[in-house]
């Protein structure tokens, strides 16, 4: 069920005309759904970081309708941890005892795959200096060790990495030696085809995470791309397994996470939750949006903020939230991820609805269309995964690429 918004005069409110400011439907949508959903408020308390009101954390908690739904949630959510951390610090007799086991159980496994990733992270930074390779984590174990207070609290499945485009051949070079390899799709292909066809590689492993190597933070048509030369002059040091590890500036990284949920479509809440922790620390908000600006990323930084503040209680400032609410666009696609994330059971997005969102969020009409356009781009990954064709035959992925989106669409509409 997707709960969307109620009438203007619902539930007493005395509003005034018929017509609202788009931030206030925003905000009322996470009032109203919040008022007939503890399950939703629970999770959301969660998600926000910061000091724990253990009163507060007591009521919604015996106020919980349906625990499985609230840990399913939890889990796709990225919040299973922090909600078993929370509740059993603070109200421990309202947890029933089978949830409690499955969550236990789903923390110890976010510890030991933290552990692992932790790991991984730093043998291969080890690998990557041996060769005189810069390379910055982003996200990740990394992140988790800075802004939560227990690592475990945040799980990650894999560990990604900015490159420059220049030494993306000796980072294959030192990942093959380290055991990782492309998938068989791709392994094929030259690296000038590679750098071409997108804007990162995934590696696997047989015993470790995949490691994903960017080297753009996004695909040429995406409209909102942060410079890589941006980030690499935006760099900071953090203390990772009583080591120092290289991480982006705070500032950098609140612009690369907001561009990222941006780009995913905010569609889960631990990704919010990065960005309200992040905020709750010291900010140099002159330079977030100074980059922003210069970026070209004022939306996507102004979109995730507003939704942290207007979800999880987030202390943006008030000049930031106050440009937020005067964004039409971006209230707009506030009040979509609100709605969206209310749905039950949570789902990802499919790619026409990633696509046209973030067109929307676009501020140019050539972006727009760009972006749009890009959906019959080829090859993509599935192209290359069903058929392996000779690069001197690759024109044929363009019509093969429409006559797999239009079986999968046409389908789609079939079953609906």
């Amino acid at each position: 069920m997707c709960i969307g918004l109620c009438p203007p005069r619902a539930r007493g409110l005395n509003w005034v005309g018929t017509r609202f400011a788009v931030a206030d439907c925003v905000a009322f949508a996470v009032a109203d759904c919040a008022a007939r959903s503890p399950d939703w408020q629970l999770l959301l308390y969660c998600a926000r970081g910061g000091s724990v009101d253990a009163a507060r954390v007591r009521q919604l908690a015996h106020r919980v309708m349906d625990w499985d739904a609230l840990v399913e949630a939890a889990q796709f959510h990225g919040l299973a941890a922090v909600l078993f951390h929370v509740v059993s610090e603070t109200s421990p007799d309202l947890m029933p005892p089978d949830v409690a086991s499955r969550l236990r159980n789903i923390c110890r496994d976010s510890a030991r795959q933290n552990l692992v990733l932790t790991s991984q992270l730093l043998a291969l930074l080890d690998a990557f200096a041996a060769h005189g390779i810069a390379v910055v984590p982003l996200k990740g174990p990394a992140m988790a060790e800075s802004f939560y207070p227990d690592p475990a609290l945040r799980p990650s499945s894999d560990l990604d990495f900015l490159v420059r485009s220049q030494d993306v051949a000796g980072a294959l070079r030192v990942l093959a030696q380290e055991g990782y390899a492309l998938g068989a799709n791709m392994q094929r292909l030259p690296l000038r085809v590679l750098l071409r066809l997108n804007c990162e590689l995934i590696f696997h492993h047989e015993r470790m995470a995949h490691v994903d190597l960017k080297w753009e933070t996004g695909p040429a048509h995406y409209p909102f791309r942060i410079a890589p030369e941006m980030l690499w002059r935006s760099l900071g040091r953090t203390r990772m397994a009583g080591r120092e590890v290289p991480c982006l500036s705070p500032e950098a990284l609140l612009l690369f996470l907001c561009v990222h949920g941006t780009k995913h479509m905010w569609s889960r809440l631990q990704w919010l939750g990065d960005v309200a922790r992040l905020v709750r620390k010291q900010l140099a908000w002159d330079v977030v949006l100074q980059l922003a600006e210069e970026a070209g990323c004022m939306r996507p930084l102004l979109l995730g903020l507003s939704l942290a503040h207007e979800l999880l209680e987030a202390p943006v400032p008030e000049d930031i939230l106050q440009r937020a609410r005067a964004a039409q666009a971006v209230q707009a696609r506030a009040r979509q991820v609100v709605l969206r994330l209310m749905c039950t059971p949570p789902s990802e997005p499919h790619s026409w609805e990633l696509t046209v969102f973030n067109a929307r969020m676009a501020e140019r009409t050539w972006d727009k269309l760009r972006h749009t356009a890009a959906l019959l781009k080829a090859p993509t990954d599935q192209e290359l995964e069903w058929f392996l064709l000779p690069q001197w035959l690759f024109f044929l992925y363009y019509p093969l690429r429409a006559a797999r989106l239009t079986y999968k669409y046409c389908s789609r509409l079939t079953r609906g």
